[in-house]
């Protein structure tokens, strides 16, 4: 698995390359992509895609951390997420009325439903260019978000007889948590997008046909040409820098 410190390291490898060949007299390709000039807008595209990744990365956590906190009735959960706010409007409902009560029954199927959903962080592997597909948390969110807005209509329809004392479950304040959460998937789908675009664009910074790896392969071909071959000072010292 390539982490974001593995990312760092390469880059950081590739950076001392240049260096050792910035010291070499002779270093003088023809290629256009091999002259240093070159190699340094590489080294400056490949840093600033690295940070932007974090930074997006950052971002989509912020985001799904929000959201974790309030939806589902987990580890970390506020105490007054949607899921509890879901069983109090049903504990609400049955106080009133009967447990026969078409709203009641209604949010009892609709809590038997909630699915909190499990995560698992999946790396990007080495040399594996990176797929986007909806992931099975987002599509529980959704549905989250489906059950929401079909209590608020429910509410809605319930008219003046429901007035609880709880302001979590007022009518007003439900929707507005929901609208939230719609909110919040609507941002993170939006993240994800941002997140695996530049995933893939880092990708092709390193491993594709003009990245990083390709690019130090070239330069060894180019230094193996030199008197002594892949023996001689400057390829050694190349090739010690990027190992």
């Amino acid at each position: 698995m390539a982490s974001q410190r593995t990312f760092q390291s390469r880059i950081g490898k590739f950076s001392d390359g240049i260096t050792s060949l910035k010291a070499q007299t002779d270093y003088n390709p023809g290629k256009p992509a091999l002259q240093i000039s070159s190699l340094e807008i590489l080294q400056t595209s490949v840093t600033d895609k690295n940070a932007q990744i974090v930074t997006l990365e950052n971002d989509l956590k912020s985001l799904r951390n929000e959201r974790k906190s309030i939806s589902f009735a987990v580890r970390g959960s506020d105490k007054n997420c949607i899921e509890k706010r879901m069983r109090a409007i049903a504990n609400y409902i049955k106080s009133e009325n009967t447990a026969e009560h078409p709203a009641y029954l209604k949010m009892v199927s609709i809590i038997s439903k909630l699915s909190p959903p499990h995560y698992k962080k999946r790396s990007q592997v080495e040399g594996e260019t990176p797929k986007s597909s909806i992931s099975r948390s987002e599509k529980t969110f959704q549905s989250l978000l489906g059950f929401g807005n079909d209590v608020c209509t429910m509410i809605a329809n319930l008219g003046a007889s429901y007035q609880p004392t709880n302001t979590n479950i007022t009518g007003a304040n439900f929707t507005a948590v929901i609208e939230r959460l719609a909110q919040l998937n609507a941002s993170i789908i939006t993240a994800e997008g941002n997140y695996s675009t530049a995933v893939e664009e880092r990708f092709e910074l390193y491993n594709g046909e003009n990245g990083i790896s390709q690019t130090i392969k070239s330069i060894k071909n180019y230094l193996a040409s030199f008197e002594g071959g892949k023996k001689s000072a400057a390829y050694t010292a190349f090739n010690n820098a990027v190992k």
